[in-house]
């Protein structure tokens, strides 16, 4: 019986050991891949600034400014009911219903939605043409009957503000 415990223990203390060892190893092919990802795509750093009061990124295509406001919410309502307003009050179709492959529709009924889509272009309180707005929501079912709502949303401030506004008016 001593030695089945002193083998057991032997044993155990191998293989935590080597769990380690693993763990150091995929620490490393994780730093090797962020590294081959910066280099091969650029660092996203330097890209986030404050301009006129908000988070700007800017395109490095064609230098323009482009604003970025996001938000949680957490609501005491039915997830298909919240799904259903905001689809309604931002026009978001299935993807087989529309052309634009840019888009994501991703609808787990009574569980999940993903959903993001491409508005009209607008232009920046200077008169840069900004390109297309882009709003994605995500809403996900929470514990003790809530709701999660996650939102991101980029174009010009005057777009944000509206979109943030409509998208809090339609989840009261």
């Amino acid at each position: 019986m001593r030695y089945i415990k002193y083998s057991l223990f032997l044993v155990s203390s191998i293989l935590i050991s080597g769990c380690a060892e693993l763990l150091a190893i995929n620490d490393k092919v994780g730093d090797w891949a962020g590294q081959m990802n910066q280099t091969l795509y650029g660092s996203k750093e330097g890209s986030v600034e404050q301009h006129n009061g908000r988070q700007v990124y800017i395109k490095t295509r064609n230098g323009k400014y482009v604003y970025q406001d996001s938000g949680t919410l957490q609501l005491k309502q039915n997830i298909d009911e919240v799904f259903l307003k905001v689809r309604r009050e931002f026009g978001f179709r299935p993807t087989n219903a529309d052309s634009d492959a840019r888009k994501v529709y991703h609808t787990v009924q009574g569980t999940f939605y993903h959903v993001s889509g491409y508005f009209k272009s607008d232009v920046d309180n200077d008169g840069v043409d900004l390109g297309e707005n882009y709003l994605e929501v995500i809403i996900e079912k929470g514990s003790k009957g809530t709701v999660n709502v996650e939102w991101k949303a980029t174009g010009s401030t005057r777009w944000l503000d509206s979109t943030k506004q409509r998208l809090l008016n339609t989840l009261k």
